[in-house]
């Protein structure tokens, strides 16, 4: 048997048994999620700017009291959004699934098969949406009105895991 990259089996498995660009099935029940995390964070090649995993989490994620827990933490393929730091006052809709941002888009970037985004940005303090069809996804704040800050330092790449878990129930 051929020895086969984490990151290559895990392109394999979802090309060929995913039900969509999202969909879980059982054997993405497999991966190891922390594993593909860090094998994300090895590929991070900028100096300045935002990268990371974008992980979809979907089903019952409730503790498990009957057995028939249904809840999956997969990665997937959005497109990151990246505006100046955006208030609640700067967003129209309500949250975490917004109908539109108004404040200055800086920059944009796509997640690939297994998560995996980086995009190169001048420090400063941010605001990070996911694009999930017609909306704009953050599901935090600062606790001041921020939706999902992230702040990016000189010479330095701000890590982060984003999830989609607004399937959850």
């Amino acid at each position: 048997m051929r020895n086969i990259s984490i990151i290559g089996f895990i392109i394999l498995v979802l090309s060929v048994s995913c039900e969509s660009n999202d969909g879980p099935v059982d054997i993405i029940q497999s991966i190891n999620i922390d594993s593909l995390v860090l094998k994300n964070a090895s590929k991070v090649s900028i100096k300045n700017g935002i990268a990371g995993t974008l992980l979809k989490k979907a089903g019952d994620c409730m503790p498990m009291i009957s057995g028939s827990n249904t809840c999956r933490t997969y990665p997937v393929s959005r497109t990151i959004l990246i505006y100046n730091s955006t208030n609640m006052n700067q967003v129209e809709g309500w949250g975490p699934s917004y109908n539109s941002v108004n404040s200055k888009l800086i920059a944009k970037c796509n997640a690939d098969q297994v998560g995996f985004f980086q995009v190169t940005i001048d420090p400063g303090k941010y605001s990070i949406f996911i694009k999930e069809n017609d909306k704009f996804y953050a599901n935090s704040t600062d606790g001041q009105g921020v939706i999902n800050p992230v702040t990016v330092k000189t010479d330095s790449a701000s890590t982060m895991v984003l999830i989609l878990d607004y399937a959850v129930y």
